[in-house]
């Protein structure tokens, strides 16, 4: 059989035995609702309406996500009735870089947002920007954009995906990582190396436990007004949950679990990992994908992940750790270096399998921490069956950076 393999805006021919083919999986592919915005603004849960909600409060934050996540913004941004306030819109970006110009204004849907007002792109670098709130019990010390303190409301945009070390992304996070210090989000993000810290799970996750002291803290639910989407697999608004900041986040994760996780029968000797737009941006964000598809993968199995990395590495703190050694993960581990959580738990990955990579990135980077690069994905497979065996059978993943294949039977 052939089929074809998204890579960036190209693509890539495979060929292989379908008899040795598991299947294929994506985020379900649930009709698109656009209407889903407008009624969940008007019939929210654990809330006002957002038109009371804004009825008198003048001043308005406008929160939405940055570059490195799906989420169709501008569907939200021109429902919002927010021409008559005083609005910044502000674009958290966590410890990422900041967007180009060319991707704030995909955010935006043009140069600027509908309602106008001002934009701000969040740096978790510029401590002058950042105001102290306080400490969590785990002892994350958050520093918080000064915007957050100087508004009547906050609107939240984000979406809900499965998160391979927060349980799901969207909600809670827009206050930490996304509107944080970067000392915080190293301290916030140690947390990831605790085994309580995986993919769906939300309770006894010290993580997301930690997201939602700090929110606790800052102690303005109320001020709130929160928009959580649900993507199907061509990325678009198929659920939408409004109001309450975490009514509105658990209510949408219960429709993303639906979407984003399937269940396959048995594990495979080799996954083919696609990382799709924006998580192939980078290593960095396509290291998700092979966290993502470890569930459905054999012990001693081969990834393969198909990821082009126009932005390099990204984050270069994870990379250096990976290819300095063991003994530089062990110390950075202990002296919570940002980037620190992704070069354990790629190590430990490693320790138990195989990872090929289909990349733009130049070869040596790739074998500095033992990942084979591969300039196609046949190629690859070929590769990947002459260590498993002819008889060795194949899953594909698309869209692994949120797509968890979840096995029925070791």
């Amino acid at each position: 059989m052939e089929t074809t393999i998204q890579y960036g805006q190209t693509s890539m021919k495979l060929r292989m035995d379908e008899s040795r083919l598991l299947g294929t999986i994506t985020p379900k592919n649930t009709p698109p609702d656009l209407d889903s915005v407008l009624r969940s603004l008007s019939e929210p849960v654990g809330s006002a309406d957002l038109n009371s909600f804004l009825e008198t409060r003048k001043k308005i934050l406008v929160v939405a996500n940055d570059h490195t996540r799906a989420t169709p913004t501008p569907d939200v941004l021109k429902t919002l009735q927010l021409k008559d306030k005083d609005v910044v819109t502000i674009i958290g970006t966590g410890a990422h870089r900041p967007p180009s110009s060319q991707e704030l204004s995909a955010l935006l849907g043009n140069v600027g947002p509908p309602y106008g007002g001002q934009v701000v792109v969040h740096d978790s670098r510029n401590e002058s920007s950042l105001r102290p709130l306080g400490e969590t019990s785990r002892g994350t010390k958050l520093l918080m954009n000064s915007h957050l303190f100087d508004t009547d409301g906050i609107v939240v945009i984000g979406s809900v995906e499965p998160h391979y070390f927060a349980g799901f992304t969207g909600g809670r996070k827009f206050f930490v990582p996304a509107l944080a210090g970067l000392k915080s989000v190293e301290m916030n993000h140690s947390l990831a190396l605790d085994p309580n810290a995986r993919i769906l799970a939300l309770e006894g996750n010290p993580v997301h436990e930690d997201f939602m002291e700090a929110l606790h803290l800052f102690n303005r639910n109320e001020d709130i007004f929160s928009i959580q989407l649900v993507l199907n697999s061509k990325q678009q608004i198929s659920y939408t949950s409004a109001g309450n900041i975490v009514d509105s986040f658990r209510d949408a994760v219960e429709h993303a679990k639906e979407n984003y996780t399937t269940s396959v029968k048995a594990k495979a000797d080799i996954v083919i990992a696609i990382a799709r737009a924006p998580m192939d941006l980078d290593l960095y964000q396509s290291q998700k994908a092979i966290e993502n598809v470890k569930f459905a993968l054999k012990d001693d199995g081969v990834v393969v992940l198909i990821s082009r990395c126009l932005d390099g590495v990204g984050n270069r703190g994870f990379y250096d750790l990976l290819s300095a050694g063991s003994e530089a993960i062990r110390e950075a581990r202990e002296s919570k270096i940002f980037g620190c959580h992704k070069a354990v738990k790629l190590t430990e990955f490693l320790d138990r399998a195989h990872v090929f990579a289909v990349t733009d990135l130049p070869t040596k980077l790739l074998e500095a921490i033992s990942i084979k690069p591969f300039t196609s994905v046949q190629r690859a497979l070929e590769e990947a069956t002459r260590l498993k065996g002819k008889e060795s059978t194949i899953l594909i993943v698309d869209d692994a950076g949120v797509t968890v294949p979840i096995a029925e039977h070791a």
